[in-house]
């Protein structure tokens, strides 16, 4: 119900947007926000992280097209919940991943 009333009240806010980023920490926010945004505006650009925790190479956080307009940031394998926390370099590295593709949305650009 949380998240319903959030969606509800942000909704007005993000759907004006030329380009949504999910930056949430939490699985059920995270999921909450890309269900909402993929099924409610489905031609929206939105630009969401996962796959950074622990201390793999840096040079497997990659950016990939998925669903239609969603754009994931990260190696695709890691997570938190294996125990592996988050570490800053490679925090540091998807989200540069991430704010590269919003700029490249933002001029047209729509591939990784």
């Amino acid at each position: 119900m949380e998240h319903l009333q959030f969606w509800k009240a942000e909704f007005p806010k993000i759907s004006g947007r030329d380009v949504i980023v999910e930056a949430f920490d939490k699985p059920d926010q995270k999921a909450m926000l890309i269900e909402n945004v993929l099924t409610k505006l489905p031609e929206k650009p939105l630009v969401s992280g996962s796959g950074m925790a622990g201390y793999g190479s840096a040079n497997l956080i990659r950016t990939q097209k998925r669903f239609g307009h969603l754009y994931l940031c990260g190696d695709g394998t890691s997570d938190v919940a294996d125990g592996l926390g988050l570490m800053a370099p490679r925090v540091a590295v998807c989200s540069a991943h991430e704010g590269t593709m919003v700029l490249r949305l933002l001029i047209g650009e729509t591939e990784p």
